[in-house]
């Protein structure tokens, strides 16, 4: 772990871990982010350029994923995701699915799949356990994603035609 990250941990509130990830990735690698809220949680959101594909935004938001039955939190996620702002239609579905469909069982990571509004969209999620995560995970998956999205935007556009 290098000095400047800080240890994301098993947090019982829904934004001090958040907290921690902009101030990283703002220090770090000077990203820009907006702080999201809705009630008691928050959540980040960055813009991403998108050359060839259109401009995107990642969101990355912690959510309890276990907890005992007297509701303290033992184990938090991280959830990454990039809203690719492409629409398919119903007829465009099938044929976007099968791409993805493929591109999933060839890369390593959670899942990118089209939603139910139709958006093409990536997921993945960290696991923040007990020993707690080094922070430069984060940024890790947020570059995987944007690798990942690169590859896969030219096989969803072919689909889509």
């Amino acid at each position: 772990m290098r000095a400047d990250d800080e240890k994301l941990t098993v947090a019982q509130d829904e934004s001090s871990q958040e907290l921690i990830i902009e101030r990283y990735l703002t220090s770090r690698y000077h990203l820009v982010l907006v702080e999201q809220r809705k009630g008691d949680d928050m959540w980040l959101s960055m813009s991403m350029k998108g050359e060839p594909m259109p401009s995107y935004r990642i969101t990355i938001d912690t959510q309890p994923l276990n907890k005992d039955k007297s509701g303290r939190v033992l184990e938090r996620g991280i959830r990454i995701q990039a809203m690719t702002g492409i629409h398919v239609t119903d007829a465009q579905r099938p044929a976007v699915e099968r791409v993805i469909n493929d591109f999933n069982r060839d890369k390593v990571f959670a899942a990118s799949y089209v939603d139910s509004d139709g958006e093409v969209m990536m997921d993945w999620t960290l696991n923040i356990l007990e020993a707690g995560l080094d922070t430069s995970y984060v940024y890790d998956v947020l570059t995987r994603e944007d690798r990942l999205w690169r590859e896969l935007y030219p096989r969803v556009v072919d689909a889509m035609k």
